[in-house]
């Protein structure tokens, strides 16, 4: 491979991982549930350690993200700050994230808002890049937690 291919790879690739994080962002905010299944592998995981939560497998994944923001009025989540290494036919990703949450009413205030990082393994696939990890580390937090059904 010439460098100037091996070059253009890469970018490539780069856009494509960073479209698959935007991609999870806009399924989970629509609620595309579908869609949000298809961006990982089939033995896929997702973890949020400070909450103690893991879910293996899209099915299992996408059930606990659906459960969480089903009584919310909107969420709005945005990426930034994208780190890519891709090796091959792995890759590593990280951006970080603020995330709004709404529920019109919940007492003690209608937002939640959060920020952090994701961590993220990626595997080629013959589909595209699919999550094959995603680890969610919360920086801050504000507003009220009861909006996501915490407590403060």
């Amino acid at each position: 491979m010439t460098d100037l291919t091996a070059q253009l790879r890469e970018l490539t690739d780069r856009a494509a991982i960073i479209d698959l994080a935007v991609a999870y962002a806009a399924a989970v905010d629509n609620r595309d549930w579908d869609r949000l299944a298809t961006l990982f592998a089939d033995d896929a995981h997702r973890e949020y350690p400070a909450g103690r939560q893991r879910h293996e497998g899209p099915a299992a994944i996408v059930a606990y993200i659906g459960s969480a923001i089903e009584n919310l009025d909107a969420t709005q989540h945005l990426n930034g700050n994208h780190v890519v290494t891709v090796r091959g036919e792995d890759a590593e990703h990280s951006c970080y994230y603020h995330a709004q949450h709404i529920r019109r009413g919940a007492e003690g205030g209608d937002n939640f808002l959060a920020g952090g990082t994701y961590h993220d393994r990626l595997r080629r696939t013959p589909d595209g890049w699919r999550f094959v990890s995603r680890s969610i580390r919360g920086v801050w937090a504000e507003g009220n937690p009861a909006v996501l059904g915490l407590r403060s």
